[in-house]
């Protein structure tokens, strides 16, 4: 079989399995078109070519490595290309189909309408749509496990240590959304008994965090990975992570960001952020203003959308998450070490304004470039700003 209809086959079976379109391409196309672009287009599949495509970008055959041990980056490559072996022989791929996840789960008619209720009300809260279906996705994958009409101290203890193997930031905003849940199910009369006191508490002191940021030569080194490494639309992805770079735009902002946002005459990008509400400008500068307009006389469809991000087909990006999702793989492919440090979008944000204050930025005006709407939390920099903490710094006091 002809190596591109053997790929396109396999992503069809992925959509079978219910894969979403992102997770496919993230995943798995994307390593095989790269795969595609070294070989004949309609050469025979064979193992030995990828072999020998492994060895040429690795260095080694990451087939015979222990996949546990691997990096991320390794271990997304072998992954794909063990999948793409495994349904060339079997016609299936590996691993559990989404058919199977917890979300697609049926409820019960009581636990429906329980969490029915819930997300109602939470809509009347004015919830974000994001926080909405993440909401939604939590309570209900506890809901398949620990139906309110069983629930019990013990079975809701069992399900807390069910969450032991993901990270703590993780449970922590699972564990928050749970006890929402229960406390309104328990003041709507829909349970009897009242769990929060079985939730960990979560009291901490604010601005307690070590922000994750990159030096201006890690920056400069993920952008020119961006602008030259080709994909889908490199354009665009140079645009977004120049204007976050520079700026510190989050990515809801972009993601939300308009044509109408644009005021070429000043030379200004002016957002109502969707954090805090608060009115933000910019001005162009060079760098920013020719990326913008590469993106939007060349590459972006025409007036397909009052956005001005958008996919390839001129459809809207699905969400702020496809925005960190194509950053943190940037920085995975791009070679820098990324040494336990977070790198999604938020992480240029955050080596914007730690690069300013080591270059003498004052707080106010940092404060001022990142929209924060309380100078308190632009605070926080400091942790990260070794050259002024070094001034700081006390003898060790001896001790006879």
């Amino acid at each position: 079989m002809k190596t591109t209809i053997l790929i396109d086959n396999a992503c069809n079976c992925l959509e079978k399995q219910l894969f979403t379109k992102s997770s496919i391409y993230i995943n798995y196309r994307w390593h095989w078109n790269r795969f595609i672009k070294s070989i004949y287009f309609e050469t025979e599949f064979n193992l030995q070519s990828i072999n020998n495509y492994l060895i040429h970008k690795c260095g080694r055959n990451l087939l015979l490595e222990d996949p546990s041990v691997l990096p991320v980056k390794e271990y997304r490559i072998r992954h794909a290309f063990h999948s793409l072996i495994y349904y060339f022989n079997y016609q299936s791929m590996p691993g559990t189909s989404m058919e199977g996840s917890s979300i697609r789960k049926k409820l019960s008619n009581f636990d429906k309408i329980c969490l029915d209720s819930y997300m109602e009300h939470i809509k009347e809260l004015e919830y974000s749509p994001n926080s909405q279906r993440y909401a939604y996705n939590t309570v209900h994958t506890f809901l398949t496990t620990c139906s309110l009409l069983d629930i019990s101290d013990g079975l809701l203890l069992q399900y807390f240590y069910s969450l032991s193997d993901l990270s703590k930031q993780t449970v922590k905003s699972k564990l928050k959304v749970l006890k929402r849940f229960l406390v309104y199910c328990n003041k709507k009369e829909y349970i009897y008994s009242d769990y929060s006191p079985l939730f960990p508490s979560n009291k901490h002191r604010n601005h307690t965090e070590i922000p994750s940021v990159y030096t201006p030569e890690e920056i400069f080194q993920l952008l020119d990975y961006i602008r030259y490494s080709g994909g889908i639309n490199p354009k665009r992805n140079y645009a977004i992570a120049l204007l976050i770079a520079l700026y510190g735009f989050r990515a809801g902002d972009i993601w939300n960001m308009k044509i109408s946002d644009i005021d070429w005459e000043s030379e200004t990008i002016c957002i109502v952020q969707s954090k805090t509400k608060q009115l933000l400008t910019h001005k162009f500068n060079g760098y920013s203003g020719n990326a913008l307009t590469d993106y939007l006389l060349n590459k972006r469809s025409a007036f397909t959308s009052e956005k001005v991000f958008l996919k390839a087909d001129g459809s809207e990006l699905g969400s702020a998450v496809t925005i960190s999702t194509m950053i943190s793989n940037a920085f995975i492919s791009s070679g820098i070490n990324i040494n336990g440090r977070k790198h999604g979008s938020h992480s240029l944000r955050h080596s914007l304004a730690s690069n300013m204050l080591s270059n003498d930025t004052g707080i106010m005006e940092i404060s001022k470039t990142l929209g924060h709407a309380s100078v308190d939390t632009t605070r926080i920099y400091s942790k990260v700003d070794f050259n002024h903490l070094r001034l700081c710094e006390l003898e060790v006091p001896t001790y006879e």
